[in-house]
């Protein structure tokens, strides 16, 4: 009689021993790739985009989605290496688009060298990652193609699209095609790459566009609360985020017109009057229920990936997607 071998639970270091280690590997293959391309005369700054040491959570969902229908982390690797490029590329992009000057607390590419230099290399690292991903097939190709139709489509939202009024699902669907179309790629193109069914597939894509909103909305709302370095970025530049759309629809008329003026204030001189304006908003953000509204939303989406997910078999790699996915949860 065979016997059944129970399916045992990773804790929580093993969770962050293999996220740890896969990073790194991340960071060695990417380190090889740039070396390969030397010859090209912007290599030094495709280099410099590049290895900037970032967060490398979409090769990662790369290469879980792949180990989570019984692929291999090497067969994927070039595959989630596009991801990071592509992902990378949008970045560089996205800094001149918004006139950041910083990226990961360096000077951006286009603040180091020039907006010129910016774009072009944002479209080689296109280049490159089509260049990659064309190994793994036409599907993969296409879906890497309407991903970045997709996060095109939501800067032009993002950056077209600067009125407070702004419904609240106007805004969702932008951050779903800026942010967590890209993913939802990730997770799709590996559970493809690493030979997934049908419906594995399609589990781990939805996984990974739930994961990618929860992710987004989290990073808004830790920009609107974090006091590190002032005025939060986001408010600073008058950028619209779930927060501030549901403020502005909780307040009257009277309210709604202190809050705008608030948010102009913002973009003044005077230090003083800044702060009082900045603490007024984050008073009325957690008065009106705003804060806790966005904790709730990124909640619901943690929760739908997790579910979204249930039906695959139980490995360590669906309980690694898991873990990621709860490390977003926020309490409030």
């Amino acid at each position: 009689m065979p016997v059944t071998r129970a399916y045992v639970i990773p804790d929580e270091k093993t969770f962050q021993s293999y996220v740890e280690n896969t990073k790194q590997l991340v960071e060695s293959e990417l380190s090889n790739f740039i070396s390969k391309i030397a010859d090209f005369r912007i290599h030094g700054k495709v280099e410099y985009a590049l290895l900037s040491h970032g967060k490398r959570l979409r090769p990662l969902m790369v290469i879980l989605s792949a180990q989570s229908v019984g692929g291999n982390r090497e067969d994927v690797m070039s595959l989630a290496l596009a991801i990071e490029l592509l992902h990378n590329a949008t970045l560089v992009h996205d800094d001149v688009l918004d006139q950041d000057k910083f990226r990961r607390g360096v000077p951006a590419v286009h603040a180091k060298w020039s907006v010129n230099d910016a774009i072009l290399v944002g479209d080689a690292m296109i280049s490159l990652a089509i260049n990659l991903a064309a190994d793994y097939g036409r599907e993969i190709l296409k879906i890497a193609s309407e991903t970045g139709l997709a996060l095109c489509d939501g800067e032009y939202l993002d950056v077209s699209t600067t009125s407070i009024e702004m419904a609240e699902n106007e805004y969702l669907e932008k951050i779903r095609k800026k942010s967590a179309s890209l993913f939802q790629a990730a997770t799709c193109c590996g559970a493809i790459a690493g030979g997934g069914s049908d419906f594995e597939v399609k589990c781990l894509a939805d996984f990974g566009e739930h994961f990618g909103m929860a992710y987004q909305l989290n990073d808004d709302l830790s920009d609107i609360t974090s006091l590190k370095d002032g005025i939060p970025k986001d408010l600073r530049k008058r950028r619209i985020s779930l927060p501030l759309i549901h403020l502005y629809k909780s307040s009257n008329l009277v309210e709604r017109e202190k809050f705008l003026n608030d948010l102009q204030t913002l973009a003044r001189e005077d230090c003083a009057v800044k702060k009082i304006a900045l603490d007024r908003i984050l008073q009325n953000l957690k008065s009106k229920g705003s804060l806790s509204y966005c904790t709730k939303k990124i909640n619901e989406y943690i929760d739908q990936s997790i579910v979204d997910i249930q039906p695959l078999r139980d490995t360590e790699f669906k309980f690694h997607l898991i873990q990621m996915a709860k490390s977003l949860r926020l309490n409030g």
